[in-house]
């Protein structure tokens, strides 16, 4: 079972170098990143990780990216960093994003902190593979733990299989933990373990370390990421295995990244905790920062252990210490959920999806004379929220568009017609529903597109297909292709009996029903297609309302 999403992936060609701090492309051996110049996202070679915040761009720790350009990466249960499709970043994601000369992404990295079974649950924490997972639901002090196909922390149960994202954090007795950023459950037939933390008791005749009470044995064929580094007491550490689930404490690693920038210089934006602070010094993410700036001095003495930041400055090459030239406290200015894009998957005014995140604006205040009976499926919107409420974005204001504006992200679901290819380029006609209107939009393949649920061979006309693209007056051109396996030719416009969502599957029962998005599925004895219900599994869903039940018609499920 896949962790994420499988993909085919078509590009001109692979982006060279992987950074070292995230996960190296397709089994190992990460590249550093050789770079000089300007700022992070605005001009100049680049780094940034940390917290995905949004999207309409992908928007982490509050600084938009561009969604189109990049190559993405994410781990599966055959490969650590495999090749993937845009909208497999989820919000709460921690990346790392590579950026080119003129601040544009190259590579996206989705780079989880722990893969494995939750043991040891307790009132708001649990242990995955020995390490401390904390939540938070505080929104002035850090970004809140997001949950994916859960009802939220009461959802979780021991031994349930999870994919934890968060910042690494060290307490005041010195152990490592993770402050989560998302919590997603997984299949129970995982077979993916990750596991971060600080090397301990490393013995390389027996090649075994420790991190919190695991231990990692290391084996010949095992790579290790940056390949001029070499294990050592101390060192942060991603730990990535497909061996098998732990056993009497042991995780068999196939891949190593120790967190460093040795190597890397250029622009560099982290955001995290902050640790092992002494005076101007102190680590973010295990990133060393030196903060002796003058223009910091008014800035250090209010930072304290365990807060959460963004840096931005530039990397050293020799040392990996990032000379900070700004860090912003999260708790000083919380950064809001921005989400921007065209509405999918509405049910209600309490119910739909932009860009894949389930979003409640019953509440919302609107502006420009819309009101909650503007929202639609096609309608374009740009929503800021104040937090997350369990697995749903609550939105405080909702700006609704006439129509996307040049370069803006869109996701339409429809129809493939007039399918043409000539030399490179692909073209066809998607008929999709946009604010209940059936409209037709010309698309080309851009050359990074990525399909999901399927490959090019099924990009036929006839095809029912849910695409992610960048909008302008010529026409639409999609960097994400994803197959509607089973799907019907209803888009599941809101004028339509016929209503559409798609998510993680929870709380299944029995193959009665099942939970997506927060909405109760009676399965109606409808047979899903591309595999079998269960909690963890991805599902696109069409369903019709009757009274208070929702009544399958279709249940896809996403590979």
């Amino acid at each position: 079972m896949k962790n994420r999403r499988a993909i085919v992936w078509i590009a001109c060609t692979l982006v060279g170098a992987l950074v070292t701090l995230g996960l190296a492309s397709c089994g190992g051996g990460g590249v550093p990143l050789a770079s000089s110049g300007g700022g992070v996202g605005t001009g100049g070679t680049g780094i940034s990780f940390g917290t995905v915040t949004g999207f309409g761009s992908i928007v982490v720790d509050g600084t938009p990216y561009s969604s189109a350009t990049p190559n993405y990466f994410a781990g599966n249960d055959q490969d650590e960093s495999a090749p993937t499709a845009a909208p497999t970043v989820e919000l709460g994601d921690q990346l790392t994003v590579q950026l080119d000369a003129q601040g544009n992404p190259t590579t996206v990295v989705i780079d989880p902190e722990l893969i494995g079974a939750v043991a040891n649950l307790a009132a708001s924490s649990f242990m995955v593979n020995g390490v401390r997972v904390r939540i938070n639901t505080d929104p002035k002090v850090a970004t809140v733990t997001y949950y994916a196909g859960l009802s939220g922390f009461s959802g979780l149960s021991n031994g349930m299989q999870v994919e934890v994202h968060g910042a690494f954090g060290i307490d005041a007795s010195g152990q490592g933990y993770v402050q989560a950023t998302l919590i997603r459950q997984l299949p129970s037939a995982n077979p993916v373990t990750r596991v971060t933390g600080i090397v301990s008791s490393f013995n390389s005749a027996a090649g075994t370390f420790q991190i919190g009470g695991t231990t990692i044995q290391m084996s010949a064929s095992m790579a290790v990421s940056p390949g001029s580094m070499s294990i050592a007491n101390g060192e942060l550490v991603n730990v990535w295995s497909n061996t098998s689930t732990m056993l009497s404490g042991v995780i068999n690693a196939g891949v190593i990244h120790i967190r460093t920038l040795q190597g890397v210089s250029g622009a560099v934006q982290i955001g995290g905790l902050i640790a092992q602070l002494q005076g101007t010094s102190l680590t973010v993410s295990g990133i060393a920062v030196d903060a002796s700036n003058p223009g910091l001095a008014s800035t250090v003495p209010s930072l304290s252990q365990g807060e959460y930041v963004v840096v931005q400055g530039m990397a050293d090459a020799t040392t990996g210490i990032v000379k900070a030239t700004s860090i912003r406290a999260y708790a000083a200015q919380p950064a809001k959920v921005e989400l921007t894009g065209t509405i999918t998957g509405f049910v209600s005014a309490s119910n739909f999806l932009v860009r894949g995140v389930p979003v409640d604006a019953s509440q919302a205040q609107f502006s420009s004379g819309a009101s909650v009976a503007s929202l639609a499926n096609g309608v374009y919107v740009a929503i800021v929220g104040d937090g997350i409420n369990s697995n749903v974005v609550t939105a405080l204001t909702v700006t609704v568009l006439p129509n996307p504006p040049e370069g803006g992200t869109v996701n339409y679901q429809g129809i493939v017609g007039n399918l043409a290819v000539t030399g490179n380029v692909t073209s066809f006609a998607l008929t999709h529903q946009d604010d209940g209107v059936t409209t037709t939009s010309s698309v080309v393949l851009a050359p990074n597109v990525a399909f999901a649920n399927g490959t090019v061979a099924q990009l036929v006309n006839g095809a029912t297909i849910e695409l992610e693209a960048t909008n302008s007056a010529g026409g639409l051109t999609a960097y994400s292709v994803s197959f509607q396996n089973g799907s019907s030719n209803d888009s599941g416009s809101s004028g339509s009996s016929t209503l559409e969502t798609k998510g993680i599957v929870y709380a299944y029962n029995n193959g009665a029903s099942f939970v997506v998005n927060g909405l109760t599925i009676q399965t109606n004895n409808v047979q899903p297609s591309g595999g079998s219900l269960a909690d963890g599994v991805q599902v696109d869903v069409k369903f019709v309302q009757t009274g208070n039940s929702n009544l399958a018609q279709a249940i896809s499920i996403d590979h």
